[in-house]
């Protein structure tokens, strides 16, 4: 098996990839692996943040000037939110807490100490119960820091669940094919009968939204799926938490800017799964990403995502999909990682310490708890036991596509 799919006809409509032909082949150069990449300065986690309807407060904070002469001038914002504390996917607490949220990669703070003490010790004049930092390089002077300066450690309790982990990337020069070499034949095997198994049940493809008139259709039938999932439905986690006005005026934008690069998979005319992208500098980020419960057990994630590759290694290609922190039976996929960590900051006061004890207390259970059930086989039936569930609000692919009329089944 040399690739997966092939477009059969060059002329079709805007925006759409007709995914019905068989395996393609071509004789390009295999992408180089293994070489460091720093991190993307790219933040489209700080727009799809600002979409959430909770208050916000803007807080900019002008540093001492370089040895360059040049002001440093630090943006961050103050956000109600809930922490959740739960056992696997089951939550068992929310607690309202007031975070300052730094994004690391965004922030224009001098890798100087005393420039850190001046930022924290600003924060630390502010209302807030938290510091919520991301994308911290672990080999960065903001680590060490963090966890060595005296007073991060008189005034917070510093925690990081898992520590640093690899973010993944993949590389996206060579062509498609060549980066499916990488795989086991096995892998390979597997992803072509997901695929083949997913067009038995109708016509499969790939919608690519990248223009203005066609964001209303996506936001349609992304919020449609997103309100269904677990993930929504127990943490508000997704597109579906997100005002709708907000989210279409930021794809509005990035349409504009030409960043916009969003994705449905269709099968019979029913829309299983969608990743919500921007394509910025050198990286495709999917910002956001979801999939029917109903068509879950057809892998439609894993064949809209492998359609998403060919297609971005195909055309306008950026040299990276940022994978981001991506679950471990992900990371097989990448080409290049570099080390983050995410950090909170918990203020010492009797409420933060409350919540961050239990919350510690919450992860530490579910990472035992997946351990000892995986070492006994069982965390694939309880996985399973929380999507049927699920499955119980949603009608099955069968259901949906013998209610869809002929014309919308693609023939």
């Amino acid at each position: 098996m040399t690739g997966i799919l092939t477009h059969t006809s060059d002329h079709r409509a805007p925006g759409c990839c007709d995914l019905s032909g068989g395996i393609a082949s071509d004789g390009s150069h295999e992408s180089p692996v293994g070489i460091r990449v720093e991190p993307s300065i790219d933040g489209p986690d700080v727009w799809f943040a600002h979409c959430l309807e909770d208050q916000r407060e803007s807080v900019e904070l002008r540093l001492p000037e370089t040895d360059a002469g040049r002001a440093n001038i630090v943006r961050f914002e103050i956000v109600k939110q809930l922490l959740y504390c739960h056992l696997g996917n089951w939550v068992l607490t929310r607690f309202p807490m007031r975070v300052a949220s730094l994004p690391s990669r965004s922030s224009l703070v001098p890798d100087e100490e005393s420039s850190h003490d001046r930022l924290f010790a600003y924060i630390l004049t502010r209302k807030l119960d938290a510091i919520y930092l991301d994308s911290v390089k672990p080999e960065s002077l903001l680590w060490r820091y963090l966890q060595s300066s005296p007073l991060i450690q008189k005034s917070f309790r510093f925690y990081s669940q898992q520590g640093p982990r690899p973010h993944s990337l993949i590389r996206l020069n060579g062509s498609f094919n060549n980066y499916l070499k990488r795989f086991s034949p096995k892998t390979r095997k597997n992803r072509l009968r997901e695929i083949n198994i997913l067009r038995k049940l109708g016509d499969v493809k790939l919608i690519r939204v990248t223009e203005a008139s066609e964001i209303d259709a996506f936001l349609k039938a992304a919020y449609g799926i997103s309100q269904k999932t677990w993930q929504f439905k127990r943490f508000g986690w997704s597109i579906a938490a997100r005002d709708p006005r907000l989210v279409k005026n930021e794809l509005l934008r990035l349409a504009r800017d030409g960043s916009l690069r969003s994705y449905l998979l269709t099968c019979g005319g029913v829309t299983c799964s969608f990743i919500l992208g921007q394509q910025s500098g050198s990286r495709f980020h999917p910002v956001a990403a979801g999939v029917d419960p109903a068509w879950r057990d057809y892998s439609v994630g894993t064949v809209l995502l492998m359609f998403v590759l060919e297609d971005l290694f195909k055309e306008n290609s950026p040299e990276f999909y940022d994978l981001g922190t991506c679950a471990k039976s992900r990371q097989y996929l990448a080409t290049d990682s570099y080390s983050e960590a995410n950090v909170w900051l918990f203020r010492r006061r009797p409420y933060p310490a409350l919540t961050s004890s239990i919350y510690r207390a919450c992860n530490l259970t579910s990472s035992v708890g997946g351990i000892a059930l995986e070492r006994f086989g069982l965390k694939g039936t309880l996985t399973q036991l929380v999507r049927w569930v699920d499955l119980l609000t949603s009608k099955t692919p069968r259901e949906r596509y013998s209610e869809t009329p002929k014309w919308g089944r693609g023939g």
